[in-house]
Order: structure tokens, then sequence, then C-alpha cells
């Protein structure tokens, strides 16, 4: 009776955490329509708070796996999905001055893990960047209306602390 529980048991702990490891995408091929048409836009770089910036960086996945978004620069690129890894081949962009250090910084890196390949992962409405140490989270976001909302909370936010420090 106990070594049926057991097995039992064993059983359901085995399939329990095969599940949690394809929900948080270890193991897990992304697909192209599980990025297709999505927009995401930039909630942290490797702990570093970036909702509250001028401007909100994003990444977005159209027809035939094109990448596109904005950091400082628009960038654009061929995207190639092996498994969970996206390169990111024929990548073009534009090269203005960014003179946030923090976007720059981010810029840079991005066009590097872009390049190079990194390891993707989907978790419900977050997006999880990853290579050699460094991550980048964004959130799943409407084209026309959470842009304009994140930057209007963004303009809110700031009213609020600039009437707080007089």
């Amino acid at each position: 009776m106990h070594k049926h529980l057991a097995m039992l048991l064993c059983a359901a702990l085995t399939v329990l955490t095969v599940a949690c490891e394809k929900r948080l995408g270890g193991g897990y091929a992304i697909t192209q329509q599980d990025l297709l048409h999505h927009r995401f836009v930039l909630v942290s770089f490797d702990g570093k708070d970036f909702s509250a910036k001028n401007r909100v960086p994003f990444i977005e996945f159209n027809k035939g796996m094109r990448v596109s978004g904005v950091v400082c620069n628009r960038f654009t690129g061929k995207g190639l999905l092996d498994g969970s890894v996206l390169t990111v081949e024929q990548m073009i962009s534009t090269r203005r001055f960014c003179s946030d250090p923090d976007l720059n910084e981010l810029e840079n890196l991005l066009t590097w893990m872009l390049s190079g390949g990194m390891e993707l992962r989907l978790y419900e409405q977050h997006l999880f960047l990853r290579q050699d140490g460094y991550e980048l989270l964004y959130k799943l976001s409407s084209r026309s209306t959470d842009t304009r909302r994140i930057l209007s909370d963004v303009e809110a936010g700031r009213r609020r602390q600039s009437a707080g420090a007089r």
C-alpha cells in the first residue's frame, strides 16, 4: 500500500516538475507564434528600473520574424529563432547621440545581445532576454494604448515627485 502511494506521489511530482519547467521556459522551445505581432516594453535591465524614463524602450516581433524596437535609436533586423535562442541578423539602426548614460549602456548591450544570440523566456505577460549574465525584463504591451498609458503614468509620477520636492 505504501509502495503504491509512494510511486503515485513520485509520478505526480514528476508531472508537476515537467509542467513547471515548461511554463518557465526550461527546455521549452518558444515559437515564432509566441512572439508574432507583440510589443514588449522594458521594465528593467539587470535590476535597474526603466519604467520612469522619458523614452520607454521596447522590442516588437512582426511578420517574417522582423525584430524592431527603440532604445535611443530605432533598430530592425531579421530574427532567427533556434529553440529558445534569438539571433538578429542584418540589423540596421539609426545612430543618434544618446545623452542618457543608462539608455546608452542598454542600447550598446542590446545590440550586442541581439547580434550574438540570447536566450528568451516567456512567462505570462513577461519576456526575459538573457546572455552572459545580463538580463532584460520586458512586459507585454499593446501598440497604441499601453505605451501611451505608460508614458502618461511616467509624466504624472514626475509631476507628483516635483510637487512633493517643493
